[in-house]
C-alpha cells in the first residue's frame, strides 16, 4: 500500500474514451484521490492544466509496444485500481491485487478476465483462419458509460469515500 494509504487511479489512457476519462476526473476530486494517465503521447485528461491540480499526473512514456502497460505494472500497488481495456495487462495487475475495470463497467474478477481471454483467443484463431470477422457488436455508448460510472463510484463507495 502507499505510504499514505490512499489508492491510486491508474488509467490506461491510449484507449480511454474522453468521456470515461471525464468521469474519472469528476470522482477523483469529489474524493480526493490521485490519478495518473499513463499514454505513448499526450492525452487530455480533462483537467485545466494550469489549475494546479496536484491530484492529476500524465505520463508520457516511449513509443514501444507494451510500455504504458510496463509503468502501470511496475508502479501500480496493492489496492490501486486500475481502468483498462488491455486483458493482458488486467491479468497481470489483478495477480499484484490491484482492482481492475474496463472503460465500460466491467470489473475484472480471475472467473470474468479468464472468460474473456478464451473468447479473444477462439475470436483471433478463426480469424486467423478466415472463419470470422471482425466483432463490431461491442458498441459504446450511454448504457456502457452509465455501467462504468456505477462501477467506479461504487469501487470509491466500497472503500467508504
Amino acid at each position: 500500500m502507499h505510504s499514505d494509504s490512499v489508492f491510486r487511479v491508474w488509467v490506461d489512457a491510449d484507449s480511454c474514451p474522453a468521456v470515461i476519462r471525464k468521469i474519472i476526473v469528476k470522482n477523483s476530486i469529489l474524493k480526493s484521490v490521485p490519478v495518473v494517465f499513463v499514454a505513448n503521447r499526450d492525452i487530455p485528461s480533462g483537467v485545466d492544466s494550469g489549475s494546479g491540480n496536484s491530484l492529476f499526473k500524465m505520463v508520457v512514456v516511449e513509443k514501444e509496444n507494451g510500455a504504458s502497460d510496463d509503468y502501470i505494472f511496475s508502479n501500480a500497488q496493492k489496492g490501486d485500481v486500475a481502468v483498462t481495456r488491455d486483458l493482458p495487462l488486467a491479468k497481470r495487475l489483478l495477480e499484484k491485487e490491484v482492482v481492475v475495470m474496463n472503460d465500460r463497467g466491467t470489473l475484472f474478477t480471475e472467473r470474468i478476465l479468464c472468460g474473456m481471454l478464451e473468447e479473444r483467443a477462439l475470436h483471433m484463431q478463426m480469424m486467423s483462419l478466415g472463419l470470422g470477422k471482425e466483432d463490431k457488436s461491442k458498441s459504446f455508448g450511454r448504457r456502457e458509460i452509465d455501467s462504468f460510472a456505477e462501477c467506479f463510484s461504487g469501487e470509491f463507495a466500497r472503500r467508504g469515500l
